[in-house]
Formats: C-alpha cells, structure tokens, sequence
C-alpha cells in the first residue's frame, strides 16, 4: 500500500498532459500511486496514458464508461485511492520535485493537520510565468509570507468572510484519506473544492507551506477559466455560505451581511476582470452577459408561452446576471470618474473617452469645474501682474514712508 495516491483526472488534456505526469514521476519521495481516470476523452489521451502505464508500475489507469464531469471524474480516483494521503492533481499543471516530500513531512510531523497547501505559480499556456497583480490575486497564490498553521474553524471562517479562496487549488494540496467522507460535492460546478476543503477542515487543522511547489496554468480552454465566466461560480459562493451558515457568526456577520458584503466584493471582481480584459465597451458587453446567462441570450430565460408555469429558477438567474454585470459597468464608471477627476485641472481634453458615452453628464459638471479652476489661476496671475506694476511704480515708492509712518501709528 503506497503513502500517496495522486488523483489525475483527465478529459480531453492530450495538450498538456505528459508534462503532467512527469512532474509526478520527477518526485524525490517515491512511495506513491497515481490514479488516472480518462471520462470518455476524444483526443489522443488514451495512447499517452498507456504509454506511460507502461513505463511505470505506480501509474493505473482507466476509462470511465460514461462522462461523469469534473467532480464526479475526481471522486472515481478519489474512490480507487489506496494511499494514508490524498494528492489531487490537474493536467494542466505541475508539481516541484520535492512537493510531495515537503508535504509527507508536515502530515506526519504533525497529526492534528487535516489539509496541507502550499504557495503556487501560474504559468500560460506555453509554460511561461504569469505574475500576480492584484492584491487578490497575490492572496490567491501565496495567502502567507511564512509557512502558517491555521486551526480548521479559522481558515472556514476567514475564507467565508473574504468570499476568496486562498485555502488553494486541488494541484497545491495534500490530506489525510481516513477524512475522504465521499469525495466532492457535485451540486457544486466550480468552487466544489472549497466546499470540500470545509468538510475535511471540520477534523483538523490547515498547514500552508511558504515555498512556490505546484505551478497553476491558466489559459482560455482550461476548465477553470471557462467556468468563472458564469454566473453559477457567483451563486456557489451563497450556496456554501448558506451550507456553512453557522460559521458567519464567528465572522461576525448576520446572513443578510454576508450577502450584501457578498456582492459588493464580487461586483467589484468582476469589474475589475472586464477593466483588465478591456471587455468594456458595447460590443464586448453583450458577450459577457451571454456568458453570464449560460451563453444563451437572457431574454430567452424568460420564455413563457401562454398559460404556461413560469419557471422562476430560470427568470432570477438572468435577472442575477443582468443585476451583476450593471453593478460591475457601474463600479467601472466609478474608476473613471476617478481617474478623470484626480486629472490636474490645468491638464486640457478629455482622457476617459468611455466615460463620456455613459455619463456625459457628469464629465460636463467635471469639465465645467477644472474650466472654472483655470480662470481662477488667469485672475490670480493678472492680480499678480497688477500688484508687481503697482510696485514699480513712481507714485508706490514716493509715499512708502507715509505707509510705513501711518503703520506706526496703528
């Protein structure tokens, strides 16, 4: 039986996965399994997978009979798992060499550790480092300075409040097998592993390792990167607050707080995902609601033919996606009016072209102000003028005594 079962999940990864699975090859500690489960894959996976199952007796390998999606592919390695600990993996990522005996080595050290996580890099498409550039985003990829241990109710708690996950991704953990309780929920499309680190959480505590050990790779046909563009990740997060409700006291927060913080700190995610990709101006507004709705156009969610029932569940998703995607436009115009009004008022044009589109109104007031500011300067500089020839004159310095003489006897 083999300290570690690694869990790879495949579907359709032929583009990535070799490199995969020869970051877990290239371990320093060896006493491992690794579990691939192929849901049904159609590119050249299969030919890949086997190649190396036969390189190497620590690698299984199958085919799932039907598509079970992404939890439901991890819960079928997660079932075969014969390992004390449990490593999910990606096949869009890598593991560092020594990840898995850093992590041994905290698990076994340490009993009352459940789940072991670790500062993680991103990498493109072509392998190359993406840094990180938002506070968010660096809170995501390295949550802690130094090496952390965290109690389970802290990190549920503090993770629920800020509505981020910093807790990590499948790629940059490790847990203890005797805590599996069935594997992922699969109700949950996205944010099903933060729901899973809760649960496995409930037994222990969490452990972050300081040093970059799992490389993350982003890129448009990864299936994290399609999903975040949905509404439903935005629901998730209600969904597991409402599963976990009886932390958010501990954070110091009613139900209805945590849904108005809620939105408030997603609004501005998304407004600041659209500001990045420049996806902003009409056009490219339009496909972001369609990504919202489904990628379906919202209108049709509220199809109903006559006398027929209303399927509501389908009418507030579109409204939600419609109410998300305003708040965010809203939050951008926001920062333009920012911009524009921290803008030296002796600067002239206007730079936020956007923002005359949307609030011409508020750019006249803006413009109307910084034009009021720079004939102020023109009548300061004249009165100036005028005061420096008033000095120079003959009559000015004939009766300076008289002034001085008349200020004496003040």
């Amino acid at each position: 039986m083999p300290a570690v079962s690694i869990c790879l999940p495949v579907y359709n990864g032929a583009k990535y996965l070799a490199t995969a699975i020869e970051s877990v090859l290239a371990q320093t500690y060896e006493d491992l399994e690794l579990l691939i489960a192929d849901d049904c894959s159609f590119d050249a996976t299969k030919s890949i997978v086997e190649n190396y199952t036969k390189q190497d007796k620590r690698i299984k390998s199958w085919v799932n009979r039907n598509n079970l999606g992404h939890y439901g592919n991890y819960n079928a390695c997660i079932e075969k798992a014969t390992g004390k600990y449990i490593k999910l993996f990606a096949q869009d990522d890598t593991l560092h060499p020594k990840l898995l005996e850093q992590f041994v080595s905290v698990l076994d050290e340490n009993p009352n550790i459940t789940l072991v996580n670790c500062a993680r890099s991103w990498i493109d498409g072509n392998g190359k480092p993406i840094s990180a550039k938002s506070k968010m985003e660096v809170r995501l990829t390295k949550p802690f300075e130094k090496s952390t241990l965290l109690s389970g109710k802290e990190a549920i708690v503090s993770t629920l409040k800020e509505a981020v996950n910093w807790l990590g991704e499948p790629s940059s953990q490790m847990y203890r097998a005797k805590f599996v309780d069935g594997g992922f929920d699969t109700s949950f499309r996205q944010i099903g592993d933060i729901e899973y680190n809760y649960r496995l959480l409930q037994h222990g505590d969490y452990y972050f390792i300081s040093d970059y050990l799992c490389n993350f790779r982003k890129h448009t046909d990864s299936w994290t990167m399609a999903n975040s563009r949905e509404l439903s990740t935005y629901l998730e997060w209600l969904m597991l607050a409402s599963k976990y409700r009886e932390y958010l006291p501990f954070a110091g927060l009613t139900q209805e707080q945590y849904c108005l913080n809620f939105m408030k700190s997603w609004t501005r995610n998304l407004e600041e995902k659209l500001y990045q990709d420049k996806r902003l101006d009409k056009e490219e507004r339009m496909g972001v609601l369609r990504e919202l709705s489904g990628s379906i156009n919202p209108l049709s969610l509220f199809n109903c033919p006559k006398n027929a029932e209303r399927d509501f569940l389908s009418e507030f998703k579109a409204l939600g996606a419609i109410a998300l995607l305003q708040s965010a436009l809203l939050e951008n115009e926001l920062r333009l009016a920012s911009e524009e009004a921290a803008r030296s008022y002796t600067e002239m044009g206007l730079k936020n072209k956007a923002l005359l589109e949307t609030r011409p109104g508020l750019i006249a007031a803006l413009e109307g102000l910084k034009e009021t500011l720079r004939e102020r300067d023109k009548e300061i500089q004249s009165l100036r003028l005028t005061l420096t020839d008033i000095g120079k004159s003959l009559s000015w310095k004939v009766t300076e005594p008289l002034r001085k003489f008349k200020d004496r006897l003040r």
